[in-house]
């Protein structure tokens, strides 16, 4: 459908109140709730919890948040939250109701996190992310036109059309007509500026403190009437705060911005030329000095992709592997949208247990539960060959 006059083919999803009703009574008939991250958390699925958690404590439920990173770097508003790792969770902790927020896929999260979620009797989600097989009641809604999908209810809510999970939550306490706290504004207006800013629609400039959308952004009437409605909220110190946090290219270290510059150096390419990728070996001593997998070098190999694609014409995909948290890693770029081939066809000739893949049409990841350098190696090799066929 055509909107403004505009040929931009795409509806501003909104939550049902059905919806929304559907899930808020499966939150109110509990009385312990687990708020989930994916592992390697990032600010759009922390902020999530942060804000669900804050609508669950004003009903006076018990909600803890479970996430995987570490709480220092997400430089999250509050920590006066019930937290804990999820390599923390106990086995003979039996769950009753769970909520899966920016993740609908058990490769994103840990194999003791899948088995905790597997356990409860109540499983709700709010996702973005294409496809889904934490819980096979779902309702999935795409920029495809759906209407058996819009009239479906569901406890796992899934919108490929909006820009970040925050962006959901968002949708959810509209649908409920809950009037949102300055707190909760600033939590998920960090969440969508953070994913947003991963795919190059918002660019913040930590040094001014300044938050600046693109026209692609601008037209995206969904995020955009998300984005509009909660900067409206927040004081211009609160909005620096969140350009401040999420620049984190302004503030690097002398090893970071050594790091960062070193990546273009090893720069390879598949026999076309049009894929381009990095391979950082497992047990590598610089990416151990950094930290490994956390916000700022993942912040720096978003960035590196991001600066790629916008270089060269010819590259339409950019890869980094990586090591993270015992297995090895792939994060993908591509300005062509077309991802969800390369999804499937990896799928198709990679069949392991070790192995998962998946995300956005644009931008996704995947790891292989291994970090022995051959393996890896042989690894890379075929994801790059896969990559080309698709």
């Amino acid at each position: 459908m055509k909107i403004n006059n505009s040929n931009i083919n795409f509806k501003a999803y909104k939550m049902s109140k059905k919806q929304a009703r559907h899930i808020d009574n499966m939150l109110r008939k509990s009385s312990k709730i687990d708020i989930i991250c994916h592992e390697s958390t990032d600010r759009d699925s922390a902020n999530s919890a942060l804000a669900m958690a804050d609508y669950l404590e004003q009903q006076g439920k018990n909600a803890r948040i479970i996430l995987s990173q570490d709480l220092k770097s997400l430089t999250l508003r509050t920590q006066n939250k019930n937290i804990i790792q999820a390599k923390n969770l106990k086995d003979d902790e039996t769950p009753e109701t769970v909520v899966c927020v920016d993740f609908s896929q058990k490769n994103r999260i840990a194999p003791n996190v899948y088995s905790y979620i597997k356990k409860s009797s109540k499983i709700i989600g709010l996702d973005h992310h294409i496809g889904s097989n934490i819980s096979s009641d779902s309702v999935v809604l795409t920029q495809e036109e759906n209407n058996e999908a819009e009239n479906k209810i569901s406890s796992f809510y899934i919108d490929t059309t909006a820009k970040s999970a925050t962006s959901i939550i968002y949708r959810f306490f509209e649908a409920m007509d809950k009037e949102i706290s300055k707190d909760t504004a600033y939590d998920l207006l960090f969440g969508l500026i953070s994913d947003c800013s991963k795919k190059g629609l918002v660019k913040c400039d930590g040094e001014k403190g300044t938050i600046k959308v693109n026209k692609e952004m601008t037209q995206d009437i969904n995020a955009y009437e998300i984005y509009k409605k909660l900067i409206s909220m927040l004081s211009l110190e609160e909005i620096s705060d969140i350009a401040k946090k999420i620049d984190i290219m302004s503030s690097l270290s002398p090893k970071e911005k050594a790091f960062s510059n070193s990546l273009y150096e090893k720069l390879k390419y598949n026999a076309d030329n049009t894929i381009a990728y990095v391979e950082i070996p497992p047990n590598d001593p610089t990416w151990k000095e950094l930290g490994g997998d956390n916000t700022t070098t993942s912040t720096i190999l978003n960035r590196f992709r991001q600066n790629v694609l916008q270089k060269y014409d010819n590259i339409k995909t950019v890869f980094t592997f990586y090591e993270a948290n015992n297995t090895y890693r792939l994060s993908v770029h591509s300005k062509e949208k077309n991802l969800k081939q390369f999804y499937d066809c990896a799928l198709r000739n990679i069949k392991s247990n070790n192995f998962s893949i998946g995300g956005h049409e644009d931008r996704g990841g995947g790891k292989i539960n291994s970090t022995d350098e051959k393996t890896c190696r042989n690894w890379v090799q075929n994801i790059i060959f896969l990559a080309s066929l698709s």
